[in-house]
């Protein structure tokens, strides 16, 4: 009988890349990567019956898989699956998760890598009533900051968090492996270092892309008259004071907002909610040159080094800022909007969050907030719990 560890990776995007690389480079573990593009598995698959994928990091340290199954079909990837990391864009996590569901075993380990915002709220839809048979993990964000040198053949890892925060669901004495985060921890390596803390709605809030990406945009681009740049700006060393202090403010709404939760509800741990600054000194602190405050910590950041706007290029070979880049069109309806509900419930107002808010919804051609309130027409495309017609209490107890 074959007691391998069976695991299967969603996507085809660089931390797909990097997981299959890294986890089939063990040698003892059968890996499935699932595509639902199926001209991308199959080109992948393609590749990969001929040539390992290779996976590099900064320290030299190379990886190099061993046999990797890749495939478009749900039930050929699920079958007899241990544990099932989802990789994809947020807004695909309900489309693979219930094309998943009829071929999970009881007792899987569904892991968001990173889930983001309200990733339990899509399990929980996918799953039913079966959502208490599985074990759900949503950690903050990706272990590593990597890229995709060549589909299907080379990737590399540009810079690794030091530890990684997240928070499970589920009865892990019904997990199919046991320790489900000692397995993980050993799969990706010593680094980053895995933290499992705190309720799931923590992850949620403390998700850092969600309240960094849509107001560094904001910060750049809110006074824009449509005219275009010669180069791309820089992303992160390119935030000023101004929009370092927005960030700070919106940290604090998203930190009151945890606050306000566990004092109202004694015995929810939400303590994993921190402030911006101090978590992203906690995870890339090695690589932060000036630590003196937000600005400096992004600015000096390496593993950010080099990382522009994201732009459209014209004919003239000048430069337009992208709205439909996932910066936006993943990290507002999927990011941002579902902690502005979440604050709404929670009755504490979010005035910085609103502003950037509400900019990043004409920009993006939604409507979200109206006026106070997330009642908008374009929710019910979001994770905000508002869509899902939860209350706080059945976000803490579900």
């Amino acid at each position: 009988m074959d007691e391998r560890l069976r695991v299967l990776i969603c996507g085809t995007g660089s931390a797909a890349h990097v997981l299959g690389g890294v986890i089939s480079a063990r040698g003892d573990t059968d890996v499935r990567v699932m595509s639902l593009n199926v001209v991308r598995a199959n080109e992948w698959a393609g590749i990969a019956d001929s040539t390992p994928l290779t996976v590099s990091r900064r320290d030299d340290v190379q990886f190099e898989s061993s046999t990797l199954t890749i495939t478009s079909d749900p039930e050929t990837a699920a079958r007899d699956c241990d544990i099932v990391i989802v990789s994809v864009p947020a807004f695909l996590h309900l489309q693979y998760l219930t094309v998943l569901a009829p071929y999970l075993t009881d007792g899987c380990v569904i892991v968001g890598l990173p889930g983001q915002n309200g990733f339990e709220f899509d399990v929980r839809r996918a799953l039913g009533e079966r959502f208490d048979s599985t074990i759900v993990i949503n950690f903050e964000s990706l272990p590593w900051i990597c890229r995709t040198d060549e589909f299907g053949r080379s990737a590399r890892i540009l810079g690794s968090k030091a530890r990684l925060v997240g928070a499970m669901h589920g009865d892990v004495s019904r997990a199919r492996v046991a320790d489900p985060v000692g397995v993980l921890q050993d799969l990706l390596g010593d680094t980053p270092r895995l933290l499992i803390t705190g309720h799931p709605l923590g992850i949620t809030l403390r998700s850092p892309n969600a309240y960094s990406h849509p107001p560094i945009m904001f910060g750049r681009w809110k006074d824009w008259n449509g005219g275009a740049v010669e180069e791309p700006p820089l992303f992160y060393q390119g935030v000023d004071e101004e929009t370092a202090q927005l960030l700070e403010e919106i940290s604090d709404e998203v930190v009151t907002t945890s606050r306000s939760i566990m004092r109202d509800h004694p015995g929810i741990d939400l303590t994993q909610v921190i402030p911006m600054y101090e978590w992203d000194i906690g995870c890339y602190g090695a690589d932060i040159a000036d630590k003196t405050n937000l600005m400096t910590a992004l600015r000096t950041n390496s593993g950010y080094a080099g990382m522009t706007h994201p732009m459209i290029r014209r004919d003239s070979g000048d430069y337009v800022p992208d709205f439909t880049h996932r910066f936006l069109s993943e990290d507002v309806p999927f990011g941002l909007v579902v902690i502005r509900g979440i604050a709404e419930l929670a009755g504490v107002p979010t005035p910085q969050m609103d502003r950037v808010l509400c900019w990043s919804q004409h920009a993006m051609g939604r409507e979200y907030l109206v006026g106070k309130e997330l009642r908008g027409r374009d929710v019910s495309f979001t994770r905000a719990p508002q869509r899902y017609g939860y209350t706080i209490d059945d976000i803490l107890v579900g």
